[in-house]
C-alpha cells in the first residue's frame, strides 16, 4: 500500500475502537512510557489529542509530566510551522488549524532545546518511517529540533513490516510506543 492507502486504512482501523477502548489502551501506553529511560531529561513537546479522531489520550501523560515537575510545551500551528509553546496547569485552550487544540497565548520555546518529542501517528514501520495526517508538520518541526531530541511515536499499533516510502525530508522515529511494546529503532538502544 502507498502512504496514502495506508492513512486510511489506519485512519478507519482506529475509528472502530470504542472511548473506553481508547482510554484503557491510552493508560498502558502511560505505564509504558514510565519504563523508558527517558524520565531524566526536562523539556517534553507533546501533542493534545484530537478526540474526535480517535487519537492516542495525551491527558494522563500531561498530568505525569505535570507531576514530575517537567517543562511541558505543546504545538501550535503558526502559518505553516508547528511552534512550541510552554504549558502550565492555567494554560486556556482554543480550537486551532484542524481543530487541533492550542494554547489561547503562547510563551513560545526554542525547538533546539526540546530533549522529547512524542509525536501523534498513524502508523510506523519497522524503521522508524511514520505516517501522519499528511501535512508533515511535524517533519519540519523536528527538522528543527537537536540531533539529541528523542522522537517517540504514541500509538495503538506495532510497527508494519512493509516499508513505508519516504520523502527526503521526513524524519524517522527513535522510538514507537504502543499499548503492548516499546520498539527501539536505533541500534544503540
Amino acid at each position: 500500500m502507498n502512504k496514502s492507502e495506508l492513512r486510511k486504512f489506519y485512519l478507519s482501523k482506529r475509528n472502530e475502537f470504542s472511548l473506553e477502548e481508547i482510554e484503557q489502551m491510552s493508560h498502558s501506553i502511560l505505564e509504558n512510557l514510565k519504563k523508558m529511560p527517558i524520565w531524566d531529561n526536562q523539556n517534553f513537546h507533546i501533542f493534545k489529542s484530537i478526540l474526535n479522531k480517535n487519537e492516542v489520550q495525551t491527558s494522563e501523560i500531561l498530568d505525569y509530566l505535570f507531576e514530575e515537575n517537567k517543562t511541558i510545551l505543546v504545538p501550535k500551528v503558526m502559518e505553516n510551522q508547528l511552534i512550541s509553546c510552554q504549558l502550565n496547569e492555567c494554560t486556556e485552550w482554543t480550537k486551532g488549524k484542524f481543530n487541533v487544540p492550542e494554547p489561547l497565548h503562547c510563551h513560545e520555546f526554542p525547538d533546539n532545546k526540546i530533549d522529547v518529542v512524542f509525536v501523534p501517528m498513524l502508523i510506523c514501520d519497522k524503521q522508524g518511517n511514520r505516517i501522519g495526517y499528511g501535512g508533515g508538520f511535524y517533519d519540519r518541526f523536528l527538522a528543527n529540533c537537536s540531533a539529541s531530541t528523542l522522537k517517540i511515536g504514541l500509538n495503538f499499533f506495532s510497527p508494519i513490516s512493509e516499508t513505508i516510502d519516504k520523502e527526503s525530508f521526513d524524519i524517522p522515529l527513535d522510538y514507537c510506543v504502543t499499548p503492548t511494546e516499546i520498539v527501539s529503532f536505533s541500534s544503540t538502544s
